[in-house]
């Protein structure tokens, strides 16, 4: 499965690198590679692999930044997963601007 609906997408950074550190952040859709895309539209290609999938509603950005801290001081210590080479993406199911339902997907391999 793949994410569908509005994405934004984090991508180009090392899980290490400091604060402040350049990244390719786009907001899209997901397609196939089949798909025509516009030569003024900018393209990520996304290997295939596994994927940790995370959801969570409420306020918006608090909710969002919760999920991220619990993936990283809950999930990924307690699990035999770590961060592959990848993009991070958020999926929004819905957003209203004060609150969102999101998914958190983050490329994982086992450690």
């Amino acid at each position: 499965e793949e994410p569908a609906g509005i994405l934004a997408v984090t991508a180009d950074i090392d899980p290490d690198a400091p604060e402040g550190t350049p990244l390719t952040y786009l907001h899209g859709v997901a397609v196939r590679d089949d798909t025509a895309v516009p030569d003024e539209l900018d393209t990520l290609r996304v290997a295939e692999g596994t994927w940790a999938v995370f959801g969570a509603s409420g306020p918006f950005p608090e909710t969002l930044q919760d999920l991220w801290a619990a993936t990283a001081t809950e999930w990924f210590p307690s699990n035999p997963w770590r961060l592959r080479p990848g993009p991070s993406i958020v999926r929004y199911r819905e957003f209203t601007g004060d609150t969102a339902s999101c998914e958190l997907w983050l490329p994982v391999e086992q450690s």
